[in-house]
C-alpha cells in the first residue's frame, strides 16, 4: 500500500497477459479502504478493470513516468 496526499493506493503485481478482478482484490479495496488499486502486469496496454481498479504495464511504472500510479 502506498500513501500520497492522503490517498491510499494498493499495488498488486500479476504475471499474466490479461489480469482479471479477483476476490482478494475486492477484499483489499474494502478492508484497506483503498482509494485505488493498481495492478502491475507484464503486458503493454493500460486499462480499467473495475471501479477504482486499473491495470498498468510494469514498464510504465518503472520506465520513468513519475506519476503513473497516481493518474
Amino acid at each position: 500500500m502506498l500513501f500520497k496526499h492522503g490517498r491510499r493506493v494498493g499495488v498488486e503485481c500479476k504475471c499474466m497477459d490479461a489480469p482479471i478482478m479477483t476476490p482478494s482484490m475486492r477484499i483489499a479495496l474494502n478492508d484497506l479502504r483503498l482509494d485505488r488499486l493498481v495492478v502491475a502486469y507484464s503486458g503493454h496496454r493500460r486499462y480499467a478493470l473495475a471501479d477504482r481498479v486499473d491495470v498498468i504495464p510494469l514498464v510504465e511504472l518503472i520506465g520513468g513516468e513519475e506519476d503513473a500510479v497516481w493518474k
